[in-house]
């Protein structure tokens, strides 16, 4: 497979450019669904991929994010991402494991133990509760439960608790408050969770992986979960699969005028976009001299333009510093 129809698959896949072998992602809810997790470091970039890829408005997703159908986590390598509610505890207990040692190895440098971590986790699940049944909470609210039960969460205390909690699998982000991100119980949402667990689990990683990021190598798959190379190749077992890529068996039925079309495209895309962060080797997306205004390596990210496939352009301001990811 050449790399222009590489890029020309991906982008079906990403719902940014249409076939008949798949219908296009009607809502916000179905694209999530579709790509399984967004990226979401920042808020409204999240908001913005989603609303790319589903043909709507920042508004509806955000509606999809008030309704509390669409949530914001850290199911995968202790980053936020945004994804269907129902595919929040699964998702975060196959695959925080992977992060959660080198987590709690940094918790001595945050003079944190396991007893203190308790109490915190204690404190925000007695909050959360009290608040009532889907009602999000701030951060604030929640750093002053932290601090009642003896945990000051300065000095990044706060921010790491969070993310440890979140990417367990019951906790979420729901939707901001002015600035504030806020936080509510997954068994809150009133949204039936997905039932899944070992093999069951990582075949429909995989599969959902395949279908909306497809051609992918199962390389990309080790870096966009952090499992091993064996975990990701077992994952994508069954995949349609083409000099060493995967995809979903509906990529058969793509048309070559299709493909073509999709190389036609232009699109402005937010930072920290899927259709590059969701892949290992970003090198054959943007090229090491534009990458420096789109994606450093420290975590900084601007919107860019694609287009054929590759970046084109950076819309990075010169007098802004991005987002930390």
């Amino acid at each position: 497979m050449d790399t222009p129809e590489l890029l020309a698959r991906r982008l079906i896949a990403h719902g940014l450019a249409g076939s008949a072998a798949r219908p296009a992602f009607s809502s916000p809810l179905e694209a999530a669904r579709g790509l399984l997790a967004v990226q979401g470091q920042t808020y409204p970039a999240g908001i913005r991929s989603l609303a790319l890829r589903s043909s709507s408005s920042d508004e509806e997703v955000l509606a999809a994010v008030r309704a509390g159908r669409i949530v914001r986590s850290w199911p995968q390598r202790g980053t936020l991402h945004f994804l269907a509610a129902e595919d929040a505890r699964w998702l975060a207990r196959l695959l925080h494991p992977r992060v959660a040692p080198s987590q709690i190895a940094r918790r001595g440098g945050l003079q944190l133990d396991d007893a203190t971590a308790a109490r915190a986790h204690e404190a925000l699940v007695a909050t959360l509760l009290a608040a009532g049944s889907g009602n999000p909470v701030p951060r604030k609210e929640i750093y002053a439960a932290f601090e009642e039960a003896g945990v000051d969460p300065a000095g990044g205390r706060g921010p790491h608790l969070l993310r440890f909690f979140g990417g367990q699998g019951d906790i979420v982000q729901g939707p901001k408050q002015g600035a504030q991100e806020t936080f509510v119980l997954v068994d809150a949402l009133g949204v039936e969770q997905a039932e899944l667990e070992g093999e069951a689990a990582l075949k429909e990683l995989g599969a959902r992986y395949a279908s909306g990021h497809g051609p992918v190598a199962v390389a990309d798959l080790a870096w966009w979960t952090m499992l091993t190379k064996a975990q990701a190749r077992k994952a994508l077992e069954g995949q349609w699969e083409v000099d060493g890529y995967y995809m979903a068996e509906w990529q058969e039925d793509v048309t070559p005028s299709e493909l073509a079309a999709a190389l036609e495209l232009r699109l402005e895309l937010p930072a920290f976009d899927e259709y590059l962060l969701g892949y290992a080797d970003k090198s054959i997306i943007v090229d090491d001299e534009l990458r420096k205004d789109v994606l450093t390596s420290n975590g900084l990210g601007w919107p860019w333009v694609m287009s054929g496939g590759v970046g084109v352009a950076s819309l990075r301001k010169k007098d802004e510093r991005g987002h930390k990811a």
